[in-house]
């Protein structure tokens, strides 16, 4: 019983295929939070130029 649990222990394939979607998790992860914050600014952007086009005048042809 003891060498099973051994074997188990010392057996490396699970623990690589769950550092893997570790990573994997981390980089999901940085891409959402780097996603979102790029959203954030040209929502930004763009309101500032949709203000700017808003406050142009247009003249009246009479």
């Amino acid at each position: 019983m003891f060498a099973a649990l051994k074997k188990l222990v010392l057996e490396e394939k699970g623990s690589t295929f769950i550092e893997s979607g570790l990573w994997i998790a981390i980089v999901v992860l940085v891409m959402a939070t780097a996603g979102y914050n790029l959203a954030n600014t040209m929502k930004d952007k763009f309101t500032g130029i949709s203000d700017t086009v808003n406050s142009i005048s247009i003249p009246t042809i009479r």
